[in-house]
């Protein structure tokens, strides 16, 4: 609710603009019954209905300009939103977007988005119908005060039962928009695990009646129930107000509280007011799913919006990466104790040890994508300890995750890597027959996993950073390749001055590292001795 408050002080102008036309087509509105009451109803003989038509182009145009300006007011609101929780992922910690759950965040960035969009779309109706409502009752005050008061009466209790109505369909809308996350993360659960569920049909029927269908079930019975309360409210408002037309001309004729012309033009107002009332009324449920929607937003837990993209200055000409005593700590789930490591620039060094020992969180913590819970982490002397020194200190390096995620343009430093270099990189990881570039993007990525690990390295060694981060990634190359990697690649890299570190297992080129690094039970300390390449051999057949 926030973002909408701040939108609507940036464009207060814009949007006072909107309601002083919303009451002037109002007011042409009120007229067109006026000119009806005093000259189609009192007049028969000589009605001025050029004037007639002109009213009702007026009411038509200016109506259409009201609309047309709150629809481009609402789509403009909906481009910066969606732009603004975009840069908020961007601008998030790692592991508070993972805390959040990507399941959410999707929700969030898909049927959010597209329910307030929808409710934004309903906005303009519905300001233009509740002035259109009040203009349109200070001219039947002016008829008749003893019907208006009978009218408001009848109307509020029509407006107290809606919203009894109104809340029920809150709650439910509410309940499967819930069930919309349960859902989002069956969806991606079935679609990443469509091997295993395939392999496994009774794993894929037990998830399938258990999980999903259960989740969707719920969300098809919380929808309806939220359908038919919706469709009460719009059936009931239609009902009363077709009543409250009967209603009222018995009162006037029946104890003289208006003429029939007057009776009549009332009638004529009612049934003038019964289309936006209903319109009012039927834009609540959409209306309240914008708000469920916007409350979901609100409570993902991202960081503050900040405008555009910090210039980061690249750190240049330095020496050494130390940490010291840096330790981590995530929930009770994981420690890492305190590490003292050197990482001197132009060096190969390896990573090895066994799983839940400890390698990805010091990876995390190596790529400032984790923050240490103690410790300090420095580049020669420049201490990493806010967010500006920790963007200068992630633009030293390009990573690539086991996990990766492989995107497609082809940037350097300050721009897009030149041709020369990417022709060289394509013929050097053997990749000239698999793929192009285009404007800057990879034209076929569809390739076997060892080879979009590839591409990957492709786009990493293009970005022309200091240090390279590699976690297994031969693990997943022919071993043709993977010698070439360990003895043609790294070799290579090395010579240009860059520094890699690489998580690895693979003990028969372990003579290519400067060190070698040992992760154990949260620890992680050097090899030393005169023979540390057959020491971490020993190691890593133990490790099985």
């Amino acid at each position: 609710m926030s973002f909408i408050v701040e939108m609507l002080k940036n464009n207060k102008l814009k949007f006072l603009s909107f309601l002083f036309f919303s009451f002037i087509t109002s007011i042409v509105g009120v007229f067109t019954l006026i000119f009806i009451n005093n000259y189609l109803l009192k007049n028969a003989q000589d009605i001025p209905i050029f004037y007639f038509l002109i009213l009702l182009l007026v009411f038509f145009v200016s109506s259409t300009i009201v609309e047309l300006g709150l629809s481009i007011f609402g789509q403009n609101f909906i481009f910066k939103m969606q732009k603004r929780i975009v840069k908020q992922i961007l601008d998030t910690p790692l592991l508070r977007v993972a805390r959040v759950g990507k399941a959410r965040i999707l929700a969030s960035l898909g049927s959010d988005v597209r329910n307030i969009s929808f409710g934004l779309l309903r906005l303009p109706e519905f300001l233009q119908s509740s002035i259109l409502i009040f203009c349109t009752s200070i001219y039947l005050c002016y008829l008749s005060f003893e019907i208006f008061i009978f009218c408001a009466v009848w109307i509020a209790i029509v407006f107290i039962t809606n919203h009894f109505l109104m809340m029920k369909v809150y709650y439910y809308f509410r309940k499967a928009r819930e069930n919309d996350d349960a859902l989002q993360n069956n969806y991606q659960n079935i679609l990443d695990g469509h091997k295993e569920l395939l392999i496994n049909q009774d794993r894929a029927k037990l998830y399938y009646e258990l999980e999903f269908e259960k989740n969707a079930k719920a969300k098809k019975t919380n929808s309806t129930l939220g359908n038919l309360f919706n469709n009460l409210s719009n059936n009931w408002t239609n009902v009363t107000l077709l009543t409250l037309v009967g209603m009222e001309f018995f009162l006037a004729l029946k104890y003289n509280l208006a003429s029939v012309n007057e009776a009549t033009t009332i009638a004529l107002s009612i049934l003038f007011l019964r289309t936006p009332l209903v319109s009012m009324i039927s834009s609540f449920p959409t209306l309240l799913l914008a708000k469920i929607a916007l409350d979901k937003i609100e409570k993902l837990e991202l960081d503050g919006y900040k405008e555009g993209f910090e210039k980061v200055d690249y750190i240049k000409d330095w020496k050494r990466i130390s940490f010291k005593n840096v330790s981590f700590s995530y929930e009770e789930n994981f420690s890492l104790n305190p590490v003292n490591i050197d990482l001197k620039k132009g060096e190969l060094v390896f990573l090895i040890g066994k799983n839940g020992s400890g390698k990805s969180t010091f990876c995390m913590l190596l790529t400032g994508l984790f923050k240490p819970s103690g410790g300090e982490i420095y580049v020669d002397n420049m201490q990493i300890d806010d967010e500006k020194s920790l963007k200068q200190y992630r633009s030293l390096i390009s990573a690539i995750f086991s996990d990766f995620h492989l995107f497609s343009k082809t940037l350097s430093k300050n721009s897009f890597a030149s041709e020369e270099k990417i022709a060289f990189w394509l013929e050097f990881l053997e990749l000239e027959n698999k793929t192009s570039v285009i404007d800057h993007e990879l034209t076929f990525t569809k390739l076997s996993t060892g080879q979009k690990k590839r591409l990957a390295m492709l786009i990493a060694l293009l970005e022309d950073r200091d240090v390279l981060i590699l976690d297994e990634w031969a693990a997943d190359q022919d071993p043709v390749f993977r010698k070439f990697f360990y003895k043609k690649l790294l070799p290579l890299l090395k010579e240009q001055g860059k520094t890699i570190f690489a998580i690895t297992h693979d003990d028969a080129y372990f003579d290519s590292a400067d060190r070698i690094l040992l992760a154990q039970e949260g620890s992680i300390s050097e090899l030393k001795g005169d023979n540390i390449k057959e020491l971490a051999k020993n190691l890593v057949e133990k490790f099985d």
